[in-house]
C-alpha cells in the first residue's frame, strides 16, 4: 500500500515538474515576444513622429506659399488700380 502511494505521489510530482517546465518555456517565449513588441512599438513611434514632423513642415510651407500668393495678388491689384 505504501509503495503504491509513493508511486502515485512520484507520478504526480513528475507531472507537476513537467507542467512547471512547460510554463517556464512559455514565460521565456512571452518575455522575448514582449521585448520584440516593445522594440517594434518604439520604431513605429519614431516613424510616426517623423511623419508628423513632415506634415507640420508641409503645413508651414503651404501657409507661407499662400501668404506669398496673397502678397503677389495684392501687388497685382495695386499695380492695375
Amino acid at each position: 500500500m505504501t509503495d503504491n502511494f509513493l508511486q502515485r505521489l512520484e507520478e504526480k510530482v513528475m507531472v507537476l515538474l513537467t507542467e512547471l517546465e512547460s510554463l517556464r518555456k512559455e514565460l521565456n517565449h512571452l518575455r522575448h515576444e514582449n521585448a520584440n513588441l516593445k522594440t517594434e512599438k518604439a520604431n513605429h513611434a519614431k516613424k510616426l513622429q517623423g511623419l508628423v514632423s513632415l506634415l507640420d513642415s508641409l503645413e508651414a510651407e503651404s501657409a507661407n506659399y499662400s501668404n506669398e500668393l496673397r502678397v503677389v495678388g495684392a501687388e497685382d491689384e495695386f499695380a492695375t488700380a
